[in-house]
This record gives structure tokens, C-alpha cells and sequence, in this order.
């Protein structure tokens, strides 16, 4: 393999993008799952007694799930296309040395 600035220097702006995108999905999901967690405990039922206010926390609570899977799922689709990416580039130097 040929040894060029590309293949020791992988970070590259979309690769911190996806983990960045990876990070704060996971801290997104742990937060809705901890929140509803909490929700469910004898605490949480005196907190929440109000059927309106849990109509809307069961509703944030089912947003920020759905965000937080699309922040994997988009971190996850960035890092697979930039190392492709990356692996294709070096693949070619190798091919056309």
C-alpha cells in the first residue's frame, strides 16, 4: 500500500460530523429512556398526576426517541460513506502506481 497523508490522517470533516451525530444521539436516547424511567417510579406518578401533562411528556418523550434514531442512523450512514469514501481514494493510488 502506498503510504500517503490520506491514510494516516483520517479525520476528516465528515468523519467527526458522523461522531458528533453518534454521540449526541446516544445521549438523546439514554435522556428519553432516564426520563421515562423516571416518569414510571412512585415519584414520578405524584410529579406527573395530570392527564394533559402526560399526554405531552409521552409525546416529547416519543420525539426525542425519534430524533435520537435519526442522529444514529444519519451518524452511522456518514461514517460508512466517508470511510468508503476514503478506502476508495486509496485503493485507486494503489491501482494507478
Amino acid at each position: 500500500m502506498i503510504e500517503t497523508q490520506e491514510t494516516f490522517n483520517f479525520t476528516t470533516m465528515p468523519l467527526v460530523s458522523g461522531i458528533l451525530l453518534l454521540i449526541f444521539g446516544t445521549f438523546i436516547f439514554i435522556f428519553a429512556i432516564w426520563r421515562r424511567n423516571e416518569r414510571r417510579k412512585l415519584t414520578g406518578i405524584s410529579e406527573f398526576t395530570c392527564s394533559d401533562r402526560m399526554v405531552n411528556t409521552k409525546g416529547t418523550e416519543k420525539i426525542l426517541r425519534f430524533l435520537a434514531v435519526l442522529l444514529l442512523i444519519s451518524g452511522f450512514i456518514l461514517i460508512t460513506f466517508e470511510a468508503l469514501r476514503i478506502e476508495g481514494k486509496v485503493m485507486n493510488e494503489v491501482t494507478a502506481s
